[in-house]
């Protein structure tokens, strides 16, 4: 079986634990996932199966959007609610003007803080590795972008936002850094993603219902096929003769009305993806017409 299966992630599992459970229940050797989320979290995980691990990478650079609470009054270790308390606890009245304010700020390329306890490795090992043996590092930033940080509502001490972001965005360091520039500390308490690149939480499937997991025929029930990913890169039927050179490399012309492409998803009469290739080569049709002859390289083939 080849495709994806898009989980909904419960609080509690780690990202390897879900895939350790798709792979028992199914039977499938081939089990990947495409973006951690941390353990507290909830939500959309896509786990690919089969040939479709290798378009993992895909995923994994794809835009992520969550829902979440953060909770004001006091940073903490790990910059959620798994830390210990960092200063003196205290339990603020929110302003809302005042943090939408502070949201608008995060909009955008931004420079975020990474939190110690994270998998980024520094010399060769995780920097959680380095946070729990009390080892304390420089302070790590990178650059993720911020498509939209809204505050959806305060009651207390506690916010509620909606967030869409860059793939590799941390939203713990997203509350730690609001909750400094609000001058009381914060962290992130709860979490739940909405949405990874194509996959919505409404195509998610739990794990158990009732208390008992579900069957092997009801995940593989759920898979999206191979064919009906990445829809964002324009597809090009191809014939079966096209197909067999395909195959064995050989670059291809092909007929298309997305020309302009660089990439595109090959599919067979079937309907199944048999390549992913890349465009060498494409002029400008001197007048406007709705299709064009493109020269393409397939960079990764799924052999039958």
């Amino acid at each position: 079986m080849d495709g994806v299966i898009v989980i909904d992630k419960p609080a509690g599992w780690t990202s390897h634990d879900v895939v350790a459970k798709v792979r028992n229940i199914t039977k499938i050797k081939k089990v990947g996932h495409t973006g951690t989320l941390d353990p507290f979290a909830t939500g959309v995980l896509p786990l690919t199966l089969g040939r479709a691990t290798r378009l993992t990478n895909y995923f994994l650079a794809s835009d992520k959007a969550y829902r979440g609470v953060i909770r004001f009054g006091f940073a903490t270790t790990t910059y959620d609610l798994d830390g210990e308390p960092l200063g003196e606890v205290t339990s603020p009245t929110l302003d809302q003007p005042r943090l939408d304010a502070i949201f608008a700020r995060y909009l955008g390329a931004i420079r975020q803080t990474v939190p110690p306890f994270s998998a980024k490795k520094i010399h060769g090992k995780p920097m959680y590795a380095y946070a729990r043996r009390g080892v304390e590092l420089a302070e790590s930033t990178k650059e993720v972008t911020i498509r939209s940080l809204n505050l959806i509502g305060v009651h207390e001490n506690e916010a509620e936002f909606e967030l869409v972001c860059s793939a590799g965005t941390y939203a713990r360091s997203l509350a730690h850094d609001v909750g400094k520039d609000y001058g009381c500390g914060a962290h992130l308490i709860r979490l739940r993603r909405t949405k990874s690149g194509e996959f919505p939480i409404e195509a998610a499937t739990p794990l158990t219902e009732g208390g008992k997991f579900h069957t092997r025929d009801f995940i593989l029930s759920k898979v999206v096929p191979m064919g009906a990913l990445l829809t964002d890169i324009p597809a090009i039927v191809i014939s079966e003769r096209d197909k067999n050179k395909l195959v064995h490399g050989m670059d291809l012309n092909v007929l298309t009305r997305s020309w302009e492409a660089i990439e595109f998803r090959l599919l067979d009469e079937r309907g199944d993806l048999v390549a992913l290739a890349q465009r060498l080569q494409a002029f400008t049709p001197p007048v406007a017409q709705p299709a064009h002859w493109v020269r393409i390289h397939p960079h990764i083939i799924f052999s039958n």
